[in-house]
């Protein structure tokens, strides 16, 4: 990727009324540029990094500000420049007045350019880069946890482990090739094979965790489902403690589907109350149903709601939409039954449940993390958290199958060497040893303009 050398400025800080705003300057004209317009006791210009000074933004002969400038000198700073980070009076109005007068001399920042220059400076790596805006973005304990893990390098780290160990495969192969007429040591074929398939078996598992890992990002689906008037509202209602969704007696209520987010053990979970999977002649109602089969066909778990009915016909559209793993049985309205008849719907594998009497809430709760839940273990030894990732190392599993194919059908070792090539490159994309600007274009675009 083509680096831009344009010294760029950008507001830090969300805009709005706060004790401080702080402004990023970054490039190797920018202990010049903030000198032109920064007045103080000391000389800017002979500050050593890492120092704060006090003093004066003007602009001409008029005061903008008293402010604090920090100064981070080349290489020993964020983005590998010379930065310079301006704290001001959080004023919206004075921040901007100060970016103004900024850009008569630099370029506003691109979104995410800062981090995007810290990565071509090889300040940090990609994953890094990415684990910086999870950071930004993490609204959970467990999402925080996992972006933080992943910037210390635990998911760096481990593709590292990987490559070390396809290296030394492709070192083997290769001098079998190139020295095939030399008295060296022949490859041993079922050795090579076992560990190639162990090494399949780990990326198979690292792609597993990136499923766990969107979960941690971008939170876990969930949909209610059922008949019109079953109570998926009054659940939907309990998950929040609020009244979010409208509850009347008439069936059809829910129209559209209503989405609420909240947090549960640490992890993000968006629920979803859905329009009944029903049909119907109103139109406004048709676009609504749509749009829930939309929504459950993409959801991770579906809690399908009945209060004595169990309506198989909608159960089986239901399990013929998505995989019956999935679905989470419930029967509501607990009250309205003896035990008997509570005890006959529990052995068919429903949860019991009374949003009147709070019962079965807790389960349905717990029944929600089952299967997921990520231990503090696994997030030291580094997960993949975004689609990129889990592509890369598809496809450097797809490639190590290839290998191994290559060799039990005794295709030749050039074959073998190749795919495992082919498995490298695609780790190495995931840490950043080989990238295209597509590929940066899009990490860093999701970023905010002074980040």
């Amino acid at each position: 990727m083509e680096y831009s050398h344009d010294t760029i400025s950008a507001i830090s800080t969300p805009i709005g009324v706060g004790g401080i705003s702080v402004l990023r300057v970054s490039g190797n004209k920018t202990i010049d540029v903030v000198s032109k317009i920064f007045f103080s006791k000391v000389d800017l210009k002979k500050q050593s990094s890492h120092k704060a000074i006090f003093g004066r933004i003007m602009d001409g002969e008029k005061l903008v500000d008293e402010v604090i400038v920090t100064i981070f000198k080349a290489p020993h700073s964020y983005t590998g420049e010379d930065i310079a980070e301006i704290s001001c009076h959080g004023s919206t109005f004075i921040t901007n007045q100060i970016l103004q007068i900024l850009l008569r001399n630099t370029r506003l920042a691109e979104p995410g350019e800062f981090t995007q220059r810290a990565f071509l400076n090889d300040k940090i790596g990609l994953t890094q880069a990415e684990a910086i805006g999870d950071l930004l973005s993490a609204k959970t304990k467990i999402a925080h946890l996992a972006a933080l893990k992943q910037y210390e390098g635990s998911l760096r780290n481990r593709i590292e482990k990987l490559l070390t160990k396809l290296t030394d495969y492709r070192t083997q192969l290769e001098l079998e090739i190139d020295f095939l007429e030399q008295d060296l040591d022949e490859i041993d074929n079922n050795k090579l094979i076992d560990e190639l398939t162990a090494l399949n078996q780990e990326l198979i598992y690292l792609a597993k965790t990136g499923e766990e890992g969107l979960i941690i990002k971008d939170g876990l689906k969930v949909s209610l489902v059922g008949a019109p008037n079953v109570g998926k509202s009054s659940i939907f209602n309990s998950f929040l403690q609020t009244e979010r969704a409208i509850v009347t007696p008439i069936p059809g209520t829910t129209r559209d589907y209503l989405e609420e987010v909240i947090s549960l053990s640490g992890y993000l979970v968006r629920i979803f109350d859905t329009a009944g999977l029903r049909k119907t002649s109103d139109q406004i109602e048709k676009i609504g149903i749509k749009r829930s089969y939309e929504i459950i066909e993409n959801s991770h778990k579906i809690i399908f709601v009945i209060d004595g009915d169990e309506n198989k016909e909608e159960y089986k559209t239901l399990s013929n939409l998505v995989d019956p793993k999935k679905i989470i049985k419930v029967l509501n309205k607990a009250d309205k039954f003896t035990k008997n008849e509570l005890l006959k719907f529990a052995k068919k594998g429903y949860i019991i449940c009374s949003t009147h009497q709070s019962l079965g809430l807790t389960e349905l709760k717990n029944s929600l993390l089952h299967n997921i839940e990520i231990s503090e273990e696994e997030l030291h030894s580094g997960i993949l958290t975004n689609a990129r990732q889990i592509a890369a190392v598809n496809r450097a599993t797809k490639s190590v199958t290839k290998a191994l194919e290559s060799i039990d059908n005794s295709m030749g070792y050039e074959f073998t060497a190749f795919d495992l090539k082919e498995a490298s490159s695609a780790l190495e994309e995931i840490i950043g040893k080989v990238t295209t600007d597509d590929i940066l274009n899009n990490i860093f675009a999701n970023f905010c303009i002074g980040k």
